[in-house]
């Protein structure tokens, strides 16, 4: 994915409701309809899906519609075979080949490879970047991160809320596609802060989770920040994993 623009100046409802609420350590939002229930993938969530929890539809397409195209995440590129991320992983975070875990979803068959990354980005904080590799290519078709207390132990709420309010404000300053993007939908146990699919759906999910509440006296949900999550797929609508075929039960 190619590297956006600043945008100045560019504040959204989210970030505002973010930057209200850390003061307290938490984040406030509106009791909104929320969306169904679905499984998560991998490491972290899917793009489309929350912790425990929620399945965000896809943006409507606008085929005429022209934005970025996502690659991937930073040297790591959708298609790449286990042994060419892990020399990319040596390459964008100058880790040794010990440093790499190895697992696996014995639900999907997918393979993983994960790093330990203690600050991805200036002033971010630790986190754990895993690479998700498909069940029948056996080539990467997921990169997901997360931030939290098991990445960093030094992250608060308050500073996962911030992290999550720069990246919302980075993926909007890439201009993605009119009609194919989504920000700040409540969910039941987080916010979605961004969402967006490409012309050939691959996908980017940034969603800040943890226990939410209603304040008993202003009526507001009120979220208190445990992870952020940053997910990119290569296809989030029928990603390579394994499924029981219809009528085999």
């Amino acid at each position: 994915m190619r590297r956006p623009g600043r945008v100045a100046g560019w504040r959204s409802v989210a970030v505002l409701a973010l930057w209200l609420g850390v003061l307290a350590g938490t984040v406030s939002a509106r009791g909104e309809p929320l969306a169904a229930a679905a499984p998560a993938r991998g490491a972290v969530p899917p793009p489309g899906a929350v912790p425990g929890g929620a399945a965000v539809p896809l943006p409507p397409a606008a085929p005429a519609a022209k934005g970025p195209q996502i690659t991937g995440f930073r040297g790591a590129t959708f298609g790449m075979t286990e042994a060419e991320v892990r020399g990319v992983i040596g390459r964008d975070f100058h880790l040794p080949p010990p440093s790499i875990q190895t697992g696996e979803n014995p639900v999907e068959r997918t393979a993983i490879l994960s790093v330990r990354v203690a600050d991805l980005s200036p002033g971010a904080g630790g986190a754990i970047v895993s690479y998700v590799f498909g069940y029948r290519s056996h080539r990467l078709i997921e990169v997901n991160i997360v931030w939290s207390k098991v990445s960093d132990a030094s992250l608060t709420p308050k500073a996962l809320a911030v992290i999550g309010a720069r990246l919302q404000a980075y993926f909007a300053g890439e201009h993605f596609a009119p009609g194919r993007s989504a920000l700040n939908v409540p969910l039941p146990n987080g916010l979605l802060l961004f969402r967006t699919v490409d012309q050939a759906g691959r996908a980017i999910a940034l969603i800040l989770s943890g226990p939410v509440k209603t304040d008993a006296k202003s009526g507001k949900r009120v979220l208190t920040p445990t992870t952020l999550s940053l997910a990119y797929a290569a296809d989030a609508t029928h990603p390579d994993v394994f499924r029981l075929e219809k009528g085999s039960f």
